[in-house]
């Protein structure tokens, strides 16, 4: 069967018991940063998860504080993990040239940027929004980054239910229809719970 939704939906390659993130370990120096976030199990329960991603030095500096539910320094949340946006890290003073050299293909250096600001998290059906905030701590503990914006409960439940036929976040639902989609996230728990 054919899966949709593209990137958005493919399943993260996290370690299911991963405590600490960094796609590039001993590349270049880093910040502890803590993300906490929600994540859908197979049979549609609800598990809170707070994993350690390793940005590059400097993030902090330049990512301002925000209220929960301001994106900040997050881009996007996916089903497989979070973005935190790329544009931050020559304002942090990330220079991949620096670290592998001016011969370095185009691609390379925009694998480099990607690896160092997009993460698999571990824990299943990652979701984001506003009844299941994602946060993102800097190594303060000082909050610079949230989604309310990601795949909702009911979009996580409803893929895992159809087998990846249905691909879609459901947040104008839960905004314009809340009683529907109460009504729907209960159904489909149902189906998934036999």
């Amino acid at each position: 069967m054919v899966r949709r939704g593209g990137s958005a939906y493919r399943p993260s390659t996290a370690p299911p018991d991963a405590a600490v993130i960094n796609n590039l370990p001993g590349l270049y120096p880093v910040e502890d940063w803590r993300v906490c976030y929600w994540a859908v199990q197979d049979d549609g329960s609800l598990r809170e998860y707070a994993v350690t991603l390793q940005l590059p030095a400097g993030f902090a500096a330049v990512c301002p504080k925000v209220w929960p539910g301001e994106p900040g320094c997050v881009l996007r949340v996916r089903r497989w993990g979070l973005g935190v946006r790329p544009s931050l890290l020559e304002q942090a003073g990330f220079d991949p040239v620096g670290l592998l050299g001016p011969e370095t293909s185009d691609e390379v250096l925009m694998n480099v940027y990607f690896a160092a600001t997009h993460f698999d998290l571990p824990g299943g059906f990652v979701i984001a929004d506003p009844d299941y905030l994602l946060l993102l701590f800097d190594p303060e503990g000082v909050l610079k980054g949230s989604s309310a914006w990601g795949i909702s409960y009911l979009g996580a439940l409803a893929y895992l239910t159809s087998g990846g036929r249905v691909a879609s976040d459901f947040q104008r639902i839960r905004r314009e229809a809340p009683r529907l989609y109460r009504e729907a996230v209960a159904e489909l728990l149902d189906c998934l719970r036999g």
